[in-house]
């Protein structure tokens, strides 16, 4: 097979990835706390042997994604158990697996009077030990360095850490990260109350990457089937002459 049809299927599986990158930051586009990924390209040069000669061929690969750490604008809520990251930092939850990470503060408290993610993880607190609210709270504030007071008095410390480069965390689902080494006590951050932390997607760029992908799909698969019936054709006709 002509080579130029195998570079157009490295480069073909490539636009299949970011269309899936792309695809599921449109689906989260409304995900608190969700941050875009992005995937990023790359060449690498292999030896062409066709007809006794030596040339270069330049092949498409994804090296890796990569995600946009700026801070989603913010959006009032009106609870006082949702808040927000302005900066660095990750809340610290408990999960059955471990500890685990996100950005998405929309928390509640469970019948046992812990605090908790929306899907009944463990807020940690920053000596990670678990947030419960006494029976009587009617209160509860939430400072900008994550100090709580319950009904007027302090109570603890939400857990906020920072990793010297997020980038390395594994992203488990839209809201949580996974991390091989514990993070270290988060600075340059504030806490708002009553907020919550938007997507940083932005959809219309994100449609607009995803319209282009589907074009340059189209276009490449036409040009692998044009070369490929120019070599049948080929084919056919050598044949013909034998």
């Amino acid at each position: 097979m002509d080579n130029s049809v195998y570079v157009s299927l490295s480069r073909q599986l490539m636009l299949f990835r970011d269309m899936d990158v792309t695809a599921n930051n449109i689906a989260n586009a409304n995900t608190t706390g969700y941050s875009a990924e992005h995937i990023l390209f790359n060449s690498y040069l292999t030896n062409d042997n066709n007809d006794g000669d030596i040339n270069k061929v330049a092949y498409a690969s994804d090296v890796s994604t990569y995600r946009n750490t700026e801070t989603g604008g913010l959006r009032a809520t009106g609870n006082d158990l949702d808040v927000a990251i302005q900066g660095n930092g990750f809340f610290v939850v408990q999960t059955p697996l471990g500890k685990r990470y996100t950005r998405s503060g929309n928390f509640q408290i469970d019948g046992s009077g812990t605090l908790t993610t929306s899907e009944g993880y463990p807020v940690l607190d920053s000596s990670n030990s678990n947030i419960v609210l006494p029976d009587n709270t009617t209160n509860v504030e939430i400072g900008s360095v994550g100090n709580i007071k319950v009904n007027g008095n302090d109570f603890g410390t939400l857990g906020v850490v920072q990793f010297e480069n997020p980038q390395f965390l594994e992203r488990l689902s839209g809201k949580l990260f996974k991390s091989d080494v514990d993070g270290q006590t988060a600075s340059n951050f504030s806490i708002a109350q009553g907020m919550l932390e938007s997507s940083n997607v932005q959809p219309v760029s994100e449609l607009t990457h995803m319209m282009t992908l589907t074009h340059a799909v189209t276009d490449t698969a036409q040009f692998i089937a044009i070369v490929n019936d120019l070599q049948r054709k080929a084919s056919n006709a050598w044949a013909a002459q034998s």
